[in-house]
């Protein structure tokens, strides 16, 4: 995997290069190098190799000296409570119907019977193109982000937004599961399962699903699924009006 470091728009990895983007370029925090450490550590996990790609030599030396002193950057402090207080998986009507019904969140890998290999060969045409052993993982993107719903979108043909569910866990929770992982792209990511009678904070539906979902919606998880109108919202809006209701209720 490559590992281009710079001013990028965003955070995103496609097609075997991971484009760390740093906001207050060219300056690099702790708490970025702790990710940058974590991205390369989770690589040598599944046998892969990172190769550094960065123009600016300060930038490049303060990676090279945290990959030599992990110490210094260990336990970073996140970069504002307020944001990373909550993150969240999101999907489809469809699946969610599943995950309700059965208590429980999914890899994609236990979802299928797939192997990782299988899957990321069948998606291998998708923006992203992540590597097999992602499909092992449950993974979730920062609560106040939109990357959830236009991951939901890619899986659609038509062009129009329609939310997906999401499944709302705080942080601090999610690292104490036994399966949690830190790959230095997601906040966390989990292996297998997820038990949500365990873990789950709130699960937002989009209101015009009420009628199809409320059959299937165990009664334990009842009190954590929410309804709320996207009323024609477009992908920014909704995101920002559900990021509220989950940090106020």
């Amino acid at each position: 995997m490559i590992l281009n470091i710079s001013n990028h728009e965003f955070t995103v990895i496609e097609r075997g290069v991971f484009y760390f983007a740093l906001p207050n370029y060219p300056n690099i925090s702790a708490y970025e190098l702790e990710d940058i450490l974590a991205f390369i550590k989770y690589e040598k996990m599944y046998g892969r190799q990172t190769e550094i790609v960065c123009e600016n030599a300060t930038i490049l030396a303060a990676v090279n000296n945290a990959i030599s002193h992990p110490a210094t950057v260990e336990n970073a402090l996140l970069p504002d409570d307020s944001l990373t207080k909550f993150v969240y998986h999101a999907t489809s009507l469809d699946a969610t119907k599943k995950i309700l019904s059965g208590g429980r969140l999914l890899s994609a890998t236990k979802i299928s019977g797939k192997s990782g290999t299988e899957l990321a060969y069948e998606k291998r045409d998708s923006p992203w193109n992540d590597p097999p052993d992602y499909f092992e993982y449950i993974m979730f993107g920062w609560g106040d982000s939109p990357i959830g719903d236009y991951v939901v979108m890619s899986e659609k043909p038509d062009s129009d937004f329609t939310p997906g569910v999401r499944f709302y866990f705080r942080w601090t929770d999610l690292i104490q599961h036994p399966g949690h992982v830190f790959d230095g792209y997601h906040p966390v990511k989990v292996k297998d399962v997820i038990i949500l009678s365990d873990y789950l904070y709130a699960c937002i539906v989009p209101e015009q699903y009420r009628i199809e979902l409320d059959s299937y919606i165990l009664p334990e998880l009842a009190s954590k699924v929410y309804y709320l109108p996207q009323n024609k919202l477009g992908i920014m809006d909704w995101n920002d009006m559900v990021y509220h209701f989950i940090t106020k209720r």
